[in-house]
């Protein structure tokens, strides 16, 4: 019999923002409690929120297994790792003072634009220990600016946003991002003749595909790369991998919700495009002989199941400067976005802005991306890097070629 316990606490102060001002702020403070027991096959799960007595909640989970929910009893060699990786960011005191003031800031120099919805710090402390003698604790944070922004003369709800994360507050840095973004955005184009162009988002055509990459589905032959695991299906620059490391993370806990630390933290679901893994839980990866990629996901009162958290793509170039030469087209606002059985990937882009030499120049008219999934991964692949249009916080952008369709 083997028996896991699950502590997590977090802290979150999120302060809402309507018509460039703070409106109110919201704090939580939250304890879940899990405790797993396996035995002969299956599995008993019992979580609880707040204090909890966890002899009793042994008793409870020990009870479950009559249940008969299947779940394999693994045994690891025992490891112990604290990683405290908590920065200081802004102080409960400084928090409305400073967005405050960062709110009056942007409303003066962005006259034609007001901002809404939220800014938001959170604190987690998670602690997973199991009978095996493993114990792992981690701390860690970060500050996330997450304003809407609204054109006075629209009648949308919101026009543009600004998203971000980070483990420290730069009040000019933000500023200096939202006033080139608002620049850019008042300086409307004509549409660009060109049906094809290079592309610059985030993960947006991974994220479409990812429930590709589960084991469930790959076995049961409901995957996009059905029979392909071990080949190499990409452009050779990409690596798609779980990372889990606090250096390159925020605020996401080293480990799995199984207790499982990759080597380094990293664990790869495509190498050198190859597709390696794929994205398992301890269940799965008995189940269907594969690898164990360490990214097991689950509630606290539910059992584990395959997850994808700490999703990156590891850099290719040091900014987009280096990836790019001459101009490329920036989608900043996208809608939707769907993909067919053979990997055609439909992206509308809401709002969109012509790149050119570093610079956004303005705003482009809507659009849809258009491309093969196989062809944004592959031979259309250009790059990704996290140094490029922002200043402020980590984003990483993906560049790609694609075809433009439903040109407005």
């Amino acid at each position: 019999m083997k028996t896991e316990k699950i502590i997590t606490k977090t802290s979150s102060r999120c302060l809402n923002v309507s018509a460039s001002k703070v409106e109110s702020l919201r704090i939580n403070e939250d304890i879940e409690n899990t405790v797993r027991v396996y035995d002969n096959g299956a599995i008993g799960v019992v979580g609880v929120l707040g204090n909890a007595d966890f002899n009793a909640m042994e008793q409870s989970a020990r009870q479950k297994l009559t249940q008969g929910i299947p779940y394999p009893e693994t045994h690891d060699k025992p490891v112990t790792i604290s990683v405290d990786s908590t920065k200081k960011i802004l102080s409960d005191k400084e928090f409305i003072s400073q967005i405050s003031a960062l709110l009056e800031r942007l409303a003066r120099e962005n006259p034609d634009f007001s901002f809404g919805n939220k800014a938001i710090l959170n604190d987690t402390d998670k602690t997973y220990r199991n009978s095996d003698g493993t114990l792992l604790n981690y701390k860690g944070n970060q500050f996330i600016c997450s304003l809407s922004i609204k054109h006075k003369g629209s009648a949308n709800i919101l026009d543009e946003f600004y998203g971000c994360e980070s483990d420290y507050f730069d009040a000019d840095k933000i500023c200096r991002d939202i006033k080139m973004q608002c620049g850019a955005f008042l300086n409307l184009l004509p549409q660009i003749a060109e049906d094809e162009a290079v592309i610059i988002g985030g993960f947006e055509p991974l994220q479409i595909a990812a429930s590709h990459f589960a084991a469930d589905a790959y076995f049961n032959k409901a995957s996009l790369f059905d029979g392909k695991l071990g080949q190499k299906l990409f452009s050779e620059k990409l690596n798609i991998v779980i990372d889990r490391s606090p250096e390159r993370q925020l605020n996401l806990p080293f480990f799995d919700a199984e207790g499982v630390v990759n080597d380094g933290y990293i664990n790869y679901l495509v190498k050198d495009g190859v597709l390696e893994k794929l994205a398992t839980c301890k269940k799965s990866a008995e189940q269907y002989a594969t690898d164990n990629l360490g990214s097991a996901a689950a509630s606290y009162n539910g059992v584990p199941q395959a997850g994808l958290n700490g999703f990156d793509v590891s850099d290719t170039a040091k900014s987009l400067s280096a990836l790019i030469k001459g101009k490329a087209v920036y989608m900043s606002y996208t809608s939707g976005g769907d993909m067919t059985p053979s990997g055609d990937i439909s992206l509308p882009s809401i709002v969109s802005y012509l790149y050119d030499s570093g610079k956004l120049v303005g705003r482009l008219p809507e659009f849809t991306v258009t491309g093969n999934i196989f062809d944004i991964l592959g031979k259309d692949f250009v790059g990704v890097t996290q140094n490029g249009l922002y200043e402020f916080g980590r984003f990483k952008y993906m560049v790609y070629k694609a075809k433009l369709v439903n040109k407005v």
